[in-house]
């Protein structure tokens, strides 16, 4: 079997490449637009498989060296997130605020729950359950492709592939059924909008080279506290406390230092910035999975996600609805959850609009729950991830 290896700038410029071919098809196919399936998760699939098959076949193994800038990416990524968690900006939301994190948390504890059981069930390892529970479900694929290595380490075999592909399927099912969640609350319940549908015309930020500087230089600073903050986390006994986690608190402290001294962030450099890396992260990590070994285990992988997509809409019918106020926001808000539990942020805002374009705006649904749910959820769910692998291992491992 032919071999070949590329070295660390070799396999970034694949990535890359990976990552703008994504985004070109995405340009040209109306499905994977509908779905709000990132570009970079479809490029990587194809190249996947296609080694894949090669691999399997004994033709051609390809080898990448993508271990140490992968991680670099991930840790910036997830420090951009930590930036966003301003104190300040949550308490603006009153209330609703209260009943979004307790759904939001609720759904990830239901999901991992559920998860395991099943696992259980079919003689698979727990972390598994976690994998094809909240780890891709509500993390998406970053979050999968970031933790779920940690789970073979832990003896979950295949939890990096089934993770990703959990996550990839969830994107087309958040589409799907979210609407259709929505309006039956909405005849049922005989609710309505607003009228008036509330327009805004996009700024669009001036591309400055000085402040550009200042917000990358800003996050990873901010990477540099975090990394003293994992190394201290690490050392207490029986739980494992992931590098980029340290980051995302590194930078929290760093965003909420800044308010308090009003210190102005330029959100809209920190997300470009973080995208980036995730984009190139994504690239590397999709490329170097093995697709091909799902195969083995498709029957309780359908079953499991199955499962997964019925709780998590009953979920947003009876809980969600209910905490967030059993109106008419509540239930845009359910359709922006089930967009959430199932795919990613632009599934969220997918869902809502469309909801919102049939029956009326709706200002808390749209103003108030995408950010804060993602905030909540993008803290929370990595972290509960991490700490529980080790400790459910032992337990159930």
């Amino acid at each position: 079997m032919l071999e070949i290896s590329f070295d660390v700038m070799q396999s970034a410029a694949i990535a890359a490449l990976v990552a703008m071919v994504g985004r070109a098809v995405v340009k040209r196919v109306k499905f994977f637009q509908t779905y709000c399936i990132p570009g970079v998760v479809v490029a990587g699939l194809v190249v996947s498989f296609a080694l894949g098959i090669l691999r399997g076949a004994n033709i051609l193994q390809i080898n990448f060296d993508v271990s140490v800038l992968k991680e670099w990416f991930m840790d910036i990524f997830f420090t951009g997130v930590g930036l966003t968690a301003s104190w300040k900006l949550m308490k603006q939301g009153g209330k609703v605020c209260i009943g979004i994190a307790i759904t939001t948390i609720g759904l990830i504890l239901g999901q991992d729950i559920l998860g395991v059981i099943l696992a259980e069930v079919f003689g698979m390892h727990p972390l598994i359950g976690i994998g094809l529970g909240s780890l891709s479900l509500m993390g998406g694929v970053g979050t999968s492709s970031a933790i779920a290595p940690s789970y073979e380490l832990l003896g979950a075999d295949n939890a990096v592939v089934m993770s990703v592909m959990c996550a990839t399927f969830g994107m087309v099912f958040a589409s799907l059924c979210g609407g259709p969640v929505a309006k039956a609350l909405i005849k049922r319940h005989h609710l309505h909008g607003e009228d008036v549908v509330e327009t805004t015309k996009e700024e669009v930020t001036p591309l400055n080279g000085k402040s550009l500087l200042s917000s990358v230089c800003l996050i990873i600073v901010s990477a540099g506290l975090g990394s003293y903050i994992a190394i201290a986390a690490g050392k207490i006994p029986m739980i494992e406390f992931p590098y980029f986690i340290g980051c995302m608190f590194g930078g929290i402290i760093v965003r909420n230092i800044l308010d308090a001294v009003h210190i102005e962030v330029r959100a809209e450099e920190l997300d470009a910035f973080g995208d980036i890396c995730l984009e190139i992260f994504l690239g590397m990590t999709m490329m170097t999975i093995d697709v091909t070994q799902l195969a083995g285990v498709i029957g309780p992988f359908v079953v499991i996600f199955a499962a997964q997509v019925i709780f998590t809409c009953l979920w947003a019918y009876f809980v969600t609805f209910r905490t967030c106020g059993s109106n008419y926001d509540a239930a845009v808000i359910a359709a922006g959850h089930i967009g959430m539990g199932l795919g990613n942020g632009p599934n969220t805002m997918a869902n809502e609009k469309a909801v919102m374009a049939e029956h009326g705006f709706s200002h808390i649904g749209w103003v108030v729950y995408p950010p804060f749910g993602l905030l909540v959820l993008d803290i929370f769910n990595p972290i509960f991830c991490s700490v529980i692998a080790e400790p459910l291992t032992r337990l159930l491992g």
